[in-house]
């Protein structure tokens, strides 16, 4: 507040005073410029002719110019014979300076600075000593005297409060351009009262507007920096508290939220609920549309859950994760209705840049039975609902039941076993032969996986494969089948048999397949022709693009390449037309039909079909009596493989077409024995 009151205070001064100067300068420079052209019109410093000269002395009056220092003689005190003030001229300088001026000084100084005449005459020493050793006035002096010009001169400070004088250096040059001297002029201005103070009044009222501009500016440039912080400190509560996509509460609110009511409810003994929410297939829906799309997606997801979940807290806790938390007098059938309602909005697609994108929500829910259950453990719980939604099926709710807990710690402990069987050599590599319909000779073998573990015995692929995608073992696990199955077939007696290897998606997020697969064939001396790789319609849905170019890298290798399950997806035909795959492997839920529904046979026939149009082969997994190898081998399928053709075994290098339904030559056939148990 001081420094405003003083900036304002100083401003007043400085415009006031700098008011003052040119009010009193301005009126200065007119009356120096009039005695100017008096003192120059009457060549003052220039000798007159003898006979004047003699005549005014004979004749002379006393000089009413007075010489500095002089006595009571009138007579000037010639300082020096070049430099003379004729006294005619200096009458005649004198009378017209009166005329026109009321009040003034003069002084009559030659070039090295001494005083030849002032005016008044009663001037005193002191007061012509006071002019020329004024500093202002020595420095216009000398000035005036190297331009040849008027020079303004005056004792203003702008620390000092008082009415500014002026003075002025007039140079005399002759017509030869010398300087033969110089006056040094000042009077009284001639400003009144009235116009005194108008000036000051003038002054004052401009330094108020100035002022209160500057004020004015100070106040919108403050205002707008205190607006601009206001909107980022606003900005980063809201980024610190809200999702910046869906502006839905982020995790740390609904943890502080959830841990407020789950306090609450140990008091009051009410309900708390959870409901996880995951969006299903969403990272296809990135990969396929993009990310704006999937942002717009997530938004509309978001707009649809605050819709049926509007009394409660809704929550984006990360990428395509959220939660719902319901407190109060609800039972768990309000909780069921709610979580139907939200599925219910997924039955009606979204559209998003003229492209429609299907919704499915998986959820998990959960409710805190008594006082002590935590916020994480709550979350927790819903967490292992929510996975089971997702395994089962997807698109549903789940409850929680403490049974998901147990099958959360045998998850844990089968993952740390798998581990120890990497480590330990605890897995093993099987074979199933794939045989040829039309010559009924073995054609190949595909490699699969086996656990048998010392403690809990056989282990189906169907529960550890799921496990190590999950947890990233996948990789591993792909790449010990891989390198076992080159190594094993490079052993085989047979030079034609090729081996075939289920390759996962997760296998192919490294980008380094093609890489891997080099490796093991180098190691193993296995020929790039003998190799066979499957993978699933899932792999080119998670990332078209990459995959391909990836599959194209291996098919360049002479790697053969077959889609396996095929007819089980949406888009296999599309799929087909991208990359020339050189086989198609019938999906094993259409072959244990095959001969008991006409529509089941139609499919079957159809992909046949399809095979023989794109020159591609064509395997039917899954064949496990004589009648449906024959119905294949009548609509024209190339390879079959099964339980009635040989169960996966260890294969003899020796004699790998042993155990295994197959002619050995032109009349020569080898069955495998009727034990189910090899």
């Amino acid at each position: 507040m001081f420094a405003v009151i003083g900036a304002i205070a100083t401003s007043f001064y400085a415009i006031d005073q700098a008011t003052l100067y040119y009010l009193f300068k301005g009126e200065a420079q007119k009356q120096f410029d009039t005695a100017r052209n008096i003192i120059v019109s009457h060549h003052p410093l220039e000798e007159e002719p003898a006979h004047e000269t003699m005549g005014t002395q004979k004749s002379s009056a006393p000089l009413s110019f007075g010489l500095r220092g002089s006595s009571s003689d009138p007579t000037p005190e010639i300082v020096s014979p070049s430099w003379k003030l004729p006294a005619a001229k200096a009458r005649a300088v004198k009378q017209a300076l009166v005329e026109e001026f009321e009040e003034f000084e003069l002084l009559v100084v030659n070039v090295p600075g001494r005083p030849l005449a002032v005016h008044p005459r009663d001037m005193t020493t002191d007061r012509v000593n006071e002019i020329l050793s004024d500093p202002s006035a020595f420095d216009a002096w000398h000035s005036a005297l190297k331009s040849g010009q008027l020079e303004i001169y005056s004792n203003f400070h702008w620390l000092e409060w008082q009415i500014p004088e002026f003075g002025v250096i007039i140079p005399y040059v002759n017509e030869e351009n010398k300087a033969r001297g110089g006056f040094i002029f000042s009077t009284k201005p001639a400003i009144n009262t009235v116009v005194f103070m108008d000036a000051i009044a003038f002054g004052s009222a401009f330094a108020f507007l100035l002022v209160l501009v500057v004020a004015i500016a100070s106040i919108m440039f403050a205002w707008k920096g205190l607006h601009d912080r206001w909107k980022t400190s606003k900005t980063i509560r809201f980024l610190a508290h809200n999702d910046p996509l869906t502006h839905l509460p982020n995790r740390a609110v609904f943890s502080d939220e959830l841990n407020k009511a789950l306090r609450k409810a140990s008091i009051t003994a009410s309900n708390v609920y959870v409901i996880a929410i995951d969006v299903d297939k969403f990272k296809e829906v990135n990969d396929n549309h993009g990310h704006a799309a999937g942002d717009t997606f997530l938004q509309i997801i978001s707009d649809r859950l605050r819709l049926v979940f509007s009394e409660h807290l809704v929550s984006r806790l990360s990428g395509d994760e959220f939660a719902v938390m319901i407190e109060g007098e609800y039972t768990s059938h309000d909780i069921t209705v709610l979580a139907q309602r939200a599925l219910a909005t997924t039955n009606s697609n979204c559209v998003i840049d003229s492209k429609e994108i299907q919704i499915s929500l998986s959820m998990g829910i959960a409710q805190a039975t008594d006082a002590a259950w935590r916020s994480s453990r709550l979350l927790h719980c819903a967490d292992l609902a929510l996975y089971r939604s997702k395994n089962g099926g997807r698109s549903t709710y789940t409850w929680y039941e403490s049974s998901m807990d147990e099958e959360l710690e045998r998850r844990r402990e089968l993952e740390a076993e798998m581990i120890r069987a990497l480590k330990l050599d605890g897995f093993s590599v099987v074979y199933q032969a794939q045989v040829g319909l039309a010559d009924n000779k073995l054609k190949a073998f595909e490699a699969l996986l086996r656990w048998v573990h010392p403690e809990k015995g056989r282990i189906s692929p169907e529960v550890f494969i799921p496990i190590a995608e999950d947890t990233g073992l996948i990789e591993a696990l792909g790449e010990y089948v891989l390198k076992k199955a080159c190594t094993d077939a490079a052993s085989w007696s047979d030079p034609t048999l090729k081996v075939a290897v289920n390759f996962s998606p997760a296998q192919f997020k490294t980008g380094q397949i093609e890489q891997k697969i080099s490796e093991a064939l180098q190691e193993s001396g296995l020929a790039p022709e003998r190799l066979e790789i499957e993978i699933t319609e899932s792999l080119l849905i998670a990332d078209t693009t990459s995959v391909v170019k990836s599959l194209k890298k291996i098919g360049n290798m002479g790697v053969s390449i077959a889609m396996d399950d095929f007819g089980t997806g949406y888009s296999s035909l599309s799929y087909l037309s991208r990359f020339p795959f050189n086989k198609i492997k019938i999906d094993r839920s259409f072959i244990m039909n095959i001969g008991k529904d006409a529509h089941t046979d139609a499919i079957v026939a159809a992909i046949i079909g399809l095979g023989r149009s794109l020159d591609v082969l064509i395997t039917a997994e899954g064949v496990e009596d004589e009648m449906q190898a024959q119905i294949l081998r009548a609509g024209g399928c190339d390879i079959v493989q099964g339980y009635y053709f040989g169960k996966p075994n260890n294969v003899d290098p020796a004699n790998p077409h042993a155990n295994i339904r197959c002619t050995l030559g032109l009349n020569d056939t080898k069955q495998i024995e009727a034990t189910q148990s090899a």
